[in-house]
């Protein structure tokens, strides 16, 4: 339902944000705002505030942000109708009418869901007639219980045309039925037909468990195995998940799914106790599928069967996630026994064997690295470098900003250890294998004065900015802060950034504030200078490194101790340039 702008406004008029936010966190009130721990991400200094006044929280530590409607949809896992029905019954506020159109539109589905329901009951009865004998002994054969065939509505699709006379007599329109995937017409004979015929019958629900499609798996030999509905008003599959109407209670309390291949892997997880399981329809897993899981749970366990079908299927879940990747919702991974699907590893090991199957899941740069790096040989320095650009093109497929940064970091870590696995030495410096800068106590105010004073200016040199360690924890601390407001609300006020400071740190600063307030500064100018900053404390650090190693090689002769020292000391000569 489309809800009009005007609704939705008095509706967060009306809601008492601290009141929906309370019921989940424990807040406290400080003057006009409430704070506490974020229940975003885990941390023991509360960083979430909320004011009821502009209706709006905010999390200075992982950068959420948002409204009553948001707060319930990302902790909740609610759909936006959902949220927003939710709350209008909470104040009271009468849900707006449909207009003659969308009035109109529903009538047509419900005329087009009953006869989905009807459709859907035929083959359940067919199911347990003498007609349906061959598809019980075939479901009782792969451990489907006559409770289970139940549960999942499973039903049967006899030969002939007996759905069609069915139909029929209960009064529907047959091109009602056609367009919606049940009927077909024979245009040289004008014979209509069944579409589905000695198929085991899968209802398809939506999130209100309507029948809006079905999937039929063939009892007979013959191609196509499995048959689903085509695209209808009611059924577009690339939007849909299999079970996910029976699953979402599970999954939501638990905050965990678990997407496997095929209608039977999800049946026999269900039955044996793993209702969070759904599958897509029949299709490589779409974007809108991952974006729905994510609407349930932050990260869903892709679980392919253990061939090479499978694994391929896994990776183009993979890269089909990898551009919408977000902070808190990624994808994690199962790599079953070659040979075993869900079902197989329930049926042919336990339940247990399945349980630490996903207990071994893997995050999604596990899954991309090894992808990457599978049928290489890095054996030479042209290789690796061929390597670590394919790498590089890769993550850049990632549009957030601040996960990108994070692959970013951990891949190069990767590839400079690598490097040394290789040859025994690096192959050229990463970042990561440089010493952490840690500024004295001058420096370290200078540089948070500037990353306060000129916000606008820190996007491209935020990662150096982020690895300084500043010995002050009330100073690191509100860099960090700053540094994530910088990167996930670019365009924060004044009072966002002076709360981000933090009342006890501002007077520590006062003074290098006051100096760079005197003077104008353009945003080359703030970044030329920050550059020097940070360059100077790098410097500083890699001198001390160098000190460290050089006292180590004098005691061992090392001679990969002596490699990193002349690299350090390139390194300082580049620098020093």
């Amino acid at each position: 339902m489309n809800f009009p702008p005007r609704f939705l406004d008095e509706l967060r008029d009306r809601v008492v944000l601290s009141e929906i936010v309370g019921q989940k966190v424990r807040l406290t009130k400080k003057g006009r705002e409430f704070s506490g721990l974020c229940p975003f991400h885990r941390e023991k200094t509360p960083s979430f505030t909320l004011n009821d006044d502009k209706g709006f929280y905010h999390c200075f530590g992982c950068g959420a942000h948002g409204d009553a409607f948001s707060f319930l949809m990302e902790h909740d896992k609610m759909p936006f109708t959902e949220a927003v029905e939710y709350l209008a019954a909470r104040v009271g506020l009468p849900l707006p009418k449909p207009s003659r159109q969308e009035a109109k539109k529903e009538k047509t589905r419900h005329k087009l869901s009953d006869i989905m329901e009807a459709a859907c009951v035929f083959f359940q009865k067919q199911l347990f007639s003498p007609a349906g004998e061959t598809a019980r002994t075939y479901l009782k054969g792969r451990g489907i219980t006559g409770a289970i065939a139940k549960q999942f509505r499973l039903g049967y699709a006899p030969m002939g045309s007996a759905l069609t006379a069915h139909l029929e007599k209960m009064g529907f329109d047959k091109n009602d039925c056609r367009a919606l995937g049940l009927l077909a017409l024979n245009e040289s004979q004008n014979r209509w037909h069944d579409y589905f015929y000695d198929r085991v019958m899968f209802p398809i629900l939506d999130r209100r468990r309507r029948v809006i499609g079905f999937g039929g798996r063939l009892m007979t030999k013959g191609e196509p195995k499995y048959l689903n509905s085509p695209e209808t008003e009611l059924f577009h599959k690339g939007e849909q998940l299999y079970a996910l109407s029976q699953a979402i209670e599970t999954i939501r309390k638990t905050n965990s799914a678990v997407l496997v291949e095929g209608y039977m892997d999800v049946i026999a997880l269900h039955a044996a106790g793993f209702t969070n399981a759904v599958a897509p329809l029949g299709t490589a897993l779409t974007e809108q599928q991952i974006n729905l899981l994510w609407t349930c749970c932050d990260e869903p366990t892709i679980c392919f069967d253990g061939d090479t079908a499978g694994r391929k299927a896994a990776v183009r879940a993979l890269n089909r996630a990898l551009p919408i990747l977000s902070p808190g919702k990624s994808l994690q991974f199962v790599l079953l026994p070659d040979g075993y699907d869900p079902d197989d590893m329930i049926r042919k090991k336990s339940p247990d064997a399945f349980q630490k199957a996903l207990e071994g899941a893997k995050p999604a740069t596990f899954m991309l690295w090894n992808t990457l790096m599978e049928g290489r040989r890095l054996d030479t320095p042209e290789r690796l470098a061929k390597f670590e650009t394919d790498v590089k093109e890769t993550v850049s497929k990632i549009k957030n900003k601040t996960v990108r940064s994070y692959y970013q970091k951990a891949f190069k870590n990767n590839l400079w250890q690598l490097g040394r696995q290789k040859t025994g030495k690096n192959l050229s410096f990463q970042k990561q294998s440089l010493p952490k800068p840690t500024p004295n106590a001058a420096l370290a105010r200078m540089l948070l004065a500037y990353a306060y004073r000129y916000p606008e200016t820190l996007e491209t040199i935020s990662d150096e900015l982020s690895d300084i360690h500043l010995p002050d924890p009330a100073l690191a601390t509100a860099l960090q802060q700053i540094l994530s407001l910088c990167v996930t609300a670019p365009e924060t006020d004044a009072s966002k950034m002076e709360q981000a400071l933090g009342q006890t740190v501002r007077p520590l600063i006062a003074a290098e504030i006051e100096m760079l307030d005197t003077s104008e500064r353009t945003a080359d100018d703030v970044k030329s200078e920050l550059s020097v900053l940070i360059n100077r404390t790098q410097i500083d650090a890699i001198k001390e490194d160098i000190s460290q190693k050089t006292r180590l090689w004098a005691a061992s002769g090392d001679s990969v101790l002596w490699d990193e020292i002349c690299l350090l000391k390139k390194e300082i000569e580049k620098r020093s340039c």
